[in-house]
Formats: C-alpha cells, structure tokens, sequence
C-alpha cells in the first residue's frame, strides 16, 4: 500500500482528489486492522490536504474529519475526538436538513464521545432528539433507528447510575 500512495503522490501529486480518496478509504482499513495511529496520521494528512483545495463545509472534508474523529476515539484521544466532531456537527447544522443521515450520525457519534468524557447530560440530549428523529422517519426494524434508541438506553443507564453513587 505505501508503494500505491508513493506513486499516486507522483502521478497526481500530493493533494489530488484521488489520492485524498485512496488515503482516506486506507485509513478506514487500517482503523479496521487496528492500526489505530497509521489511521490517524493517514486522516490527518488527509484534512490537512482537503483544507487547501475543499471547503469548509464540503462533504469530503465533513466525511474525513469525522472519520478522523473516530480514529482519535479509539485511539483514546477523546478531548481531540470531541473537538473535531463538534466542529462537524456545528456545519452540518447549518447546512443539512435536520433529519440528514451524516449530520445525524455525526451527532450520534459526538454523543458517544460526550458520553465517553462524562458528559452524560449532553449525551442524552443528543440522542433523544436523536431518537425522537429516527422514530418519525425510520421503520421500528431500522438499524439506525435501533442503534440509536439502544445507545440512548445505555446512556440512561449510566446516567442513572452515575446519579445513585
């Protein structure tokens, strides 16, 4: 794989489209090998490039610096984790419908993180909008609509939880 990014950085050059692509679908395969760092130092060359050529609120750029956020979480970066997708939820709050499946998984996955650094309260706000969302647009079988109401649970019982100690 390094040879195919080498020579793509070559032939295209360093922040070409296709490359940024082909680094940011490799970075998803590596996170899935669990190669944790080598994901976030592809996502973040990958960022660093797409601020030169995209804008702030283009889709790509959305996709990879919520992808990076994700990489930051299982690395264990959570303050870096949270900081990033509230910046994309910040966008994608201004320009994507309500309902829109990227700014409603982007808020989902902030509120796993929120729930992750202890920020419960937050947490279960955004998953109840979350929810009451899905459960008008959704089917009861959908996995989103499930997973969301699942991750609302959990965070409702840890909440409760947290409040008997």
């Amino acid at each position: 794989m390094d040879y195919v990014v080498r020579s793509l950085k070559q032939t295209l050059g360093d922040a070409h489209p296709d490359l940024l692509t082909f680094q940011h679908e490799l970075a998803g395969a590596c996170q899935s090998d669990g190669q944790i760092k080598r994901a976030v130092t592809l996502l973040e060359h990958v960022i660093a490039a797409e601020a030169k050529i995209l804008s702030e609120d283009h889709p790509d750029r959305l996709a990879s610096k919520h992808e990076l956020a994700r990489a930051y979480q299982a690395d264990g970066q959570l303050r870096r984790a949270l900081e990033l997708l509230e910046q994309v939820v910040a966008i994608e709050e201004n320009t994507l419908r309500e309902d829109h499946p990227d700014r409603l998984a982007s808020q989902h996955m902030l509120a796993r993180v929120c729930q992750a650094v202890g920020q419960t309260n937050r947490a279960l706000k955004l998953l109840g909008h979350i929810v009451a969302l899905r459960e008008r647009t959704l089917s009861e079988e959908h996995p989103d609509r499930l997973a969301s109401q699942h991750e609302y649970a959990v965070a409702y019982r840890m909440h409760e939880m947290n409040r008997a100690i």
